[in-house]
């Protein structure tokens, strides 16, 4: 994509995640396909966002829905062709959208060429591809847990050996000790770029590279025990300094071909994890583009923990690189069942768009958040997710959050002629995008306008962040660049609140979720209960 006036997609843009199954079917098989992100491009782009990070549709036999790759250079059937790629690429970029697909290369499926091969014989050539172990005394080498249950080691009786696996035993993990796995991965990529995809966002970054003595995990207690995973502090299967060396390898790949981005997943349910997701920013040029910080995500709703960990956040990143700001996902309840249900439901979702577009750094859009769509109702008959079958009921799964996109109030939300992999959820009479598009003063076109607004206004996009004020029940920060100042002011109160700052300067209302008109005098700071408030002083 093109980078222009200081502008630069994947940093100053707003990018927009897809859950492809989920998104629109256009052929009516039940299940979203890129030609069905096709039909939607103008919509993406009436919305206004500057890229759109595409959940992977390489060939996979979708134990974990395509998180498990046998072919990195095929897309699936169940989502289209080569060609149907082609179009959205060439359709995307003709709006100015960027293409980021998703990398999955810490594991491949077990049905990977890579891995059938491997484990046909302890002398393969590719045996080494994969980590692989005697264990001891007819027991695994280690105590090391995968995250969807179980040991993360699978016997193999036809060669006598274990095999590695961080997540189902139908995605063995990759060994990126070995330089053959990174010549032939790094190949695959080439690939991709090579046919004009702008990015990827990393699948499971902080799992690429094992401890090579294979030492045990220490015991410890994490925020979701007791899940056994949870039981242990991931010391020597996680975060593993060779990861470093791996990325910095990656990074000098994507230096090669113009504006291309990669930004990973980062995951860290820990006040440590601002700093360990930074960690993988390098100096803020050599290692990943963009990290994912989830604490915003996980963080208790409010004024006061949002600042925490937006503090946190920019504290770590370094100084020469740039930070992301990301609510919603597709491995997490939606932002919308977590903290908007119930009275003044939509304000508060006013205020979190606010708080995902004003704030210093890229923000990630989740397919739905722009119409504050909730998490769908999944039976347990009708559960998809392997997560959710292997942990019912202390774990429900991740299909809640992935249900299809809701485009009217007619049959199946409009998402499929066909019966829908995932059942709608059950507000898509009364939430969905045709109905908001009619609306001038709904939630979708308050999205639509602080999208324009951070193009419009350099501060926001580009601009230094500032906290300010000490109400705990009011976020507010200023954003800078040149002369242009604003002041952003977040009251997360059902009280009205009056806001005292020492260096106020009155100033011009830009937008605000409350009903003033921009343009408006703002003398003081003066906030409507869930007012979002932006003034230009």
């Amino acid at each position: 994509m093109r980078d222009t006036d200081g502008f630069t997609w994947w940093k100053h843009g707003v990018i927009y995640q897809i859950y492809p199954r989920s998104f629109y079917d256009a052929n009516g098989d039940g299940v979203g396909d890129l030609p069905g992100i096709t039909e939607k491009l103008d919509y993406l782009s009436w919305l206004g966002v500057d890229a759109l990070w595409i959940s992977p549709v390489n060939t996979s036999p979708m134990f974990d829905f395509g998180y498990d790759i046998s072919d990195y250079r095929a897309i699936d059937p169940v989502f289209g062709t080569q060609e149907d790629f082609d179009r959205l690429l060439a359709g995307a970029h003709r709006r100015g959208i960027a293409i980021i697909m998703d990398l999955v290369i810490n594991h491949t499926s077990h049905l990977h060429p890579w891995f059938i091969e491997s484990r046909s014989s302890r002398h393969s050539p590719k045996r080494d591809w994969y980590i692989w172990h005697d264990g001891k005394k007819r027991k695994p080498p280690n105590n090391w847990m995968a995250a969807f249950g179980g040991r993360a080691w699978e016997w193999d009786g036809a060669t006598g050996q274990y095999y590695q696996h961080s997540f189902l035993k139908e995605q063995p993990d990759l060994n990126w000790r070995n330089p053959a796995v990174r010549d032939a991965v790094f190949g695959d990529i080439r690939y991709w770029l090579d046919r004009g995809v702008d990015g990827f966002r990393l699948d499971a970054v902080i799992w690429f590279v094992k401890d090579d003595r294979f030492r045990s995990n220490p015991c410890g207690w994490g925020p979701n025990a007791p899940r056994p995973y949870d039981l242990q502090k991931h010391v020597y299967d996680q975060n593993r300094p060779e990861t470093h060396d791996v990325l910095r390898d990656l990074r000098r790949l994507l230096d090669k071909y113009d504006s291309r981005m990669m930004v990973g997943e980062t995951y860290e349910n820990s006040p440590r994890g601002a700093k360990i997701a930074a960690s993988y920013l390098g100096t803020g040029t050599d290692e990943l583009h963009l990290a994912f910080d989830f604490s915003l995500l996980f963080s208790k709703y409010g004024a006061r923990r949002f600042r925490q960990c937006l503090a946190r956040w920019y504290e770590a990143v370094p100084e020469a690189a740039w930070p992301s700001i990301v609510l919603n996902n597709h491995d997490q309840p939606r932002s919308f069942a977590r903290w908007c249900r119930g009275r003044h439901g939509t304000e508060r979702a006013r205020l979190l768009a606010a708080l995902l577009l004003t704030a210093r750094g890229t923000p990630f859009l989740y397919y739905g958040e722009e119409i504050g769509m909730d998490n769908g109702a999944v039976s347990r008959r009708q559960i998809q997710d392997p997560l959710g079958k292997k942990y019912w009921p202390f774990h429900r799964g991740r299909d809640p959050s992935r249900t299809p996109m809701q485009w009217t109030s007619g049959p199946n939300a409009g998402f499929s002629e066909g019966v829908p992999w995932l059942p709608v959820a059950a507000s898509y009479r009364e939430v969905n995008v045709e109905g908001q598009m009619k609306d001038p003063g709904s939630l979708l076109h308050f999205y639509r306008r602080l999208v324009s607004l951070r193009r419009e206004r350099a501060a926001l996009s580009r601009g230094s962040f500032r906290l300010a004020g000490e109400d705990p029940d009011i976020l507010a920060f200023y954003r800078e660049e040149g002369s242009g100042r604003l002041l952003v002011a977040l009251n997360f109160s059902r009280g009205r609140r009056t806001m005292k700052l020492h260096d106020f300067i009155p100033g011009k209302v830009v937008l605000s979720s409350a009903g003033r008109k921009a343009g408006d005098f703002a003398c003081t700071m003066e906030l409507e209960p869930y007012e979002a408030l932006i003034v230009e002083e």
